[in-house]
């Protein structure tokens, strides 16, 4: 949970951290408040796991375009205005790429001023929608070798206040994870 333009705003995972344990949200409501610190670690295994993550990302990015798939690379928020003004860029620009489209898109960003989600990919499907013949699968690429519950939770309401898929946008139905491949066999 973060305060933007004042207000909170909650993920994906705020959701499945309240489902987990309430007090996590009361603890994370007194952060964002101020009234308390979050803890901060550092933690080597994080950090390796975080870049072999960000490595499996690039893999399925590469192994899509090789496949010949044209995709659209949404820019990081970055800049020097406000954050809620670059999450409702970033959401535009994201919302703008699905009414034209676009192959696949990358690092999508779903924003509507109360929840924040992004989405590794979204992947164009022949499936009618309110946008016309196709429609979008959400595609996160986890190491995971399998699906874990919180994870179908967040897939789930990547798309803040399901706003995207009430209108047709989104096809979560069909959501999948891009899991990690199994490594071979070092001799």
């Amino acid at each position: 949970m973060q305060i933007i333009d004042g207000q909170p705003v909650f993920s994906a995972t705020d959701l499945v951290g309240f489902l987990a344990c309430e007090h996590l949200t009361a603890l994370e409501l007194a952060a964002a408040a101020r009234l308390v610190r979050r803890p901060v670690r550092d933690d080597p295994e994080l950090e390796v796991l975080q870049a072999r993550g960000l490595a499996h990302e690039q893999r399925y990015l590469a192994d899509l375009e090789a496949a010949g798939r044209k995709v659209t690379r949404l820019p990081a928020e970055e800049g020097v205005e406000d954050r809620g003004q670059r999450l409702r860029r970033a959401a535009a620009a994201t919302e703008a790429a699905i009414r034209r489209g676009d192959d696949v898109i990358y690092q999508a960003t779903f924003f509507d001023g109360r929840w924040l989600g992004y989405a590794d990919f979204l992947v164009r499907v022949e499936m009618p929608s309110a946008l016309g013949p196709w429609s979008y699968e959400i595609v996160d690429t986890k190491l995971a070798r399998s699906t874990k519950a919180s994870v179908c939770s967040r897939v789930s309401r990547v798309t803040p206040g399901g706003s995207n898929k009430r209108s047709g946008l989104i096809n979560a139905q069909n959501s999948t994870d891009e899991l990690g491949r199994k490594l071979p066999a070092s001799r």
